[in-house]
This record gives structure tokens, C-alpha cells and sequence, in this order.
């Protein structure tokens, strides 16, 4: 009968440490994340000019599975939370260094949260303040540049918005290191569409630029121009756009959680927000585009200095 009651008694005791082994793998954990550190990096409760340059490294593991999603967010003095990237992926890792500049508001904490696919989720945030003593810059104005289409042999293909100098293929090579802007035409969803792009599109998973213009896959630089969609959603006004004296509406305008590799339907009337490689905002006023690939687009433009 001792020895029934012995093995019945160690049988549960096995059980029961079985059990609680089982507890413990099956423990899910949530995903790290945290600063790189370095000269290199904004710091803590920085004070940075308008318009300054904004660094951020960024370093993520998942710990109990892979991490498949990361967002960017500000949140203001009053509460008020601006998504500036909300990206998904798939991987255990995730290392980046991010650059942002510094907008108009006095303060903003800056978070940075990964989530893994248990839903689990981990945040840090650092905290940003507007130098006081900052000041709106200067801008360049162009009120008509002429850009052709990819079967347009009037006009040339590709920009340099800093100075309004416009290059045909045969120069834009010995100028690949300037030139941040081009267009096309194409149809899309049925639809007549200008399109308003860069150089740098075909490194982002596009393949009309270099389709139309296949010299700039030999070249050694192209720079990728994020062009603001959600003008359809807070147009600016015209008159706006040609009150602008300095880049405090510049600034104001791009949203880089809506910064996309190319702008489509880019029509009459449009006022366009950019980001260029370099990290100049600007804006682009539509003021004809051509519904054929043998035509051209108009369009004025102010970017700062």
C-alpha cells in the first residue's frame, strides 16, 4: 500500500513539474528596443533650431518572436499625438538610423515603439525642444519650370530644384549628384496620370523611372525625393503658396508619415509638399500638366536654401 502511495504521490509531483516547465516556456516576453548612443545622435532634451537636423538610432530585438511592427509618433505640449511613421515588417532584428528635422513646435517627446506578433509591445521616447532664438530661412523661387515627358524631346526630363536648372538625358548624367526631381506619364487605375518622381524611385521598389529613362541605371547616385500624398485631405491654397516669403509654410506642410517615392495624378491646380535626399523641403504649384506622354508638365516652385 506505502509503495502505491509513493509512486501514485510521485506521479504527481512529476505532473506538476511538467506542468509548470510548460508554464514556462509558453511565458511570452515582450520585444526590447532601445538609443543608440553617440556624438552622432540627438540628445535627450536637445535644443535644436528650426529646420535643424534630427538623428535618431534605433536598435529592436524580439525576444519570445519576431517583430512586425514600428511606429514613430510626436506627441505636443497639449496632448496632441502626430503619427510620423507606422511601418510593418517581419524580423527578430531591427536596426536603423533615422533622420527628421526639427519643426515649429516648442516641445515634443519623440516615441519610438516596436511590437512583436504576440502583440506584445515596448516604447522609449526622448524629448526635443525648439531652440528659442530660431529663425524662418530663405527660399528659392522659381515661378516656371518645364519639365517633358518621357517621349517629349522638346523639353528636358530632370531637375535641380535649387538653382531651376532642367537637364536633358544626354547632360543629366555628368549632374546625377543634383538632380532631385523628374516626371512621367502614366495611366493608372484607368486614369490619366502625371507623375511628379526622382531618381532614387527605382531604389524603392518602382520600375517606371528607369523603365522611361534607363540611363539612371548606371548612374552612381540617385537621390530619392519623398513627395507628400495627403494634399487631397489639407489642400494648400494658391495663395498661400505664392505668399510664401521664407519656409515657415515649407516646413509646416510635409508630413513624413505621408512622405511617399512618387506623387501620381500630379494635375492643374496641385500644390505638392517635398523632402529631397539632402533634406530641403519645398513645395511644387501645378500649373499645367499634359494627359499624353509626349507632353510636358508647368509647374512653379520654392524650396529653401
Amino acid at each position: 500500500m506505502k509503495k502505491i502511495i509513493f509512486v501514485f504521490g510521485l506521479i504527481i509531483s512529476l505532473s506538476s513539474l511538467l506542468f509548470l516547465s510548460c508554464k514556462r516556456e509558453e511565458e511570452k516576453l515582450p520585444p526590447a528596443i532601445n538609443f543608440k548612443t553617440g556624438s552622432n545622435y540627438t540628445q535627450n532634451n536637445a535644443m535644436v533650431e528650426i529646420g535643424g537636423k534630427l538623428s535618431f538610432g534605433i536598435h529592436a530585438r524580439g525576444t519570445s518572436t519576431e517583430i512586425t511592427n514600428f511606429t514613430v509618433k510626436k506627441v505636443l505640449q497639449d496632448g496632441s499625438v502626430i503619427t510620423v511613421m507606422d511601418t510593418g515588417l517581419y524580423s527578430m532584428t531591427l536596426d536603423l538610423n533615422m533622420v527628421f528635422y526639427q519643426n515649429v513646435e516648442d516641445k515634443v517627446t519623440w516615441k519610438f515603439a516596436v511590437m512583436d506578433r504576440n502583440h506584445l509591445s515596448a516604447e522609449i521616447s526622448m524629448v526635443v525642444n525648439k531652440d528659442s532664438n530660431s529663425t524662418f530661412g530663405g527660399i528659392y523661387y522659381y515661378p516656371s519650370i518645364k519639365l517633358g515627358y518621357q517621349n517629349n524631346t522638346q523639353y528636358g526630363h530632370f531637375l535641380n530644384p535649387s538653382t531651376g536648372n532642367v537637364y536633358t538625358e544626354d547632360s543629366a548624367t555628368a549632374h546625377q549628384g543634383d538632380i532631385d526631381v523628374l516626371c512621367y506619364y502614366i495611366i493608372d487605375e484607368d486614369l490619366p496620370s502625371p507623375v511628379i518622381s526622382s531618381p532614387g524611385e527605382m531604389d524603392n521598389y518602382s520600375t517606371e523611372a528607369r523603365t522611361y529613362y534607363p540611363c539612371i541605371i548606371n548612374w552612381q547616385t540617385r537621390k530619392y525625393t519623398k513627395w507628400d500624398i495627403s494634399v487631397g485631405d489639407t489642400p494648400i491654397s494658391s495663395s498661400a503658396f505664392d505668399a510664401a516669403q521664407n519656409d515657415s509654410l515649407l516646413i509646416v506642410s510635409y508630413h513624413d508619415v505621408w512622405g511617399k517615392k512618387k506623387f501620381k495624378w500630379a494635375t492643374a491646380g496641385k500644390i505638392i509638399p517635398f523632402l529631397t535626399a539632402g533634406g530641403k523641403k519645398g513645395l511644387i504649384k501645378v500649373i499645367s500638366a499634359d494627359t499624353v506622354d509626349t507632353g510636358s508638365m508647368e509647374f512653379a516652385i520654392k524650396i529653401q536654401q
